[in-house]
């Protein structure tokens, strides 16, 4: 929604050199803050967070109310906006996922929101238009469509036995896998020793706790 803008100015100069106005104008030119859209910010005259929307002529911004109702729109001077100390991390149109290992569904951002801490307004690409879930910022990570692609997610069988091998995208356990089966039970993870779902760090590996789970006698359900 358009990139970064600024405001400049030429520096004026004067016979021998740049002028003490003119040096003064050169330094507030890099004294401007460079702002973006989706950038969430105060607006000096008006109370509130406000969202960037998009730039217009003059270094004039649209700006939004970060509020999760009855949003307002308003147009304000660049020389206005006011940076953040701690602005928010995420912004409209990211894609994120919740910061949980086993979680596998990513949802894109359509608003953020000042609740006492900051949310973000969730839309599911696949609910078909369903209602949007808010979640605080805190608990979300920013992924790509790419990293969603290419995740592994293996369906596994052998006699009674219906399974996974998924792949984790975000955490600190991106990048490994972890086994479910319909007959385990809980949410499915398969573990070797106690309650604590089973992390493996190759799919080699995955595939050998499959094979390990399913040598077992099969489920009581079993269809063999």
């Amino acid at each position: 929604m358009g990139g970064p803008v600024t405001s400049t100015a030429a520096p004026t100069t004067g016979a021998g050199g740049c002028s003490a106005a003119g040096s003064r104008a050169h330094e507030a030119v890099l004294a401007v803050e460079v702002f973006s859209a989706g950038e969430i910010v105060q607006v000096e005259g008006r109370a509130g967070y406000w969202e960037l929307m998009k730039p217009g002529p003059e270094g004039v911004w649209t700006v939004e109310s970060a509020r999760l109702e009855n949003r307002v729109s308003a147009r304000v001077a660049a020389s206005a906006l006011q940076r953040l100390a701690e602005a928010p991390r995420i912004r409209r149109g990211d894609l994120v996922m919740q910061r949980f290992p086993e979680q596998e569904r990513a949802s894109v951002v359509g608003a953020v929101a000042w609740l006492g801490q900051w949310v973000a307004v969730k839309e599911d690409p696949h609910s078909g238009g369903g209602p949007a879930m808010v979640d605080a910022i805190d608990r979300l990570e920013v992924v790509t469509a790419e990293q969603l692609a290419s995740a592994v997610r293996l369906d596994v069988s052998h006699g009674g036995h219906r399974g996974r091998i998924v792949q984790a995208v975000v955490s600190a356990r991106a990048g490994q896998f972890r086994v479910v089966c319909r007959c385990a039970p809980g949410a499915g993870e398969i573990c070797r020793d106690g309650r604590a779902v089973t992390w493996c760090s190759t799919l080699d590996s995955a595939r050998a706790l499959w094979d390990w789970h399913v040598g077992r006698p099969d489920p009581i359900d079993s269809a063999a």
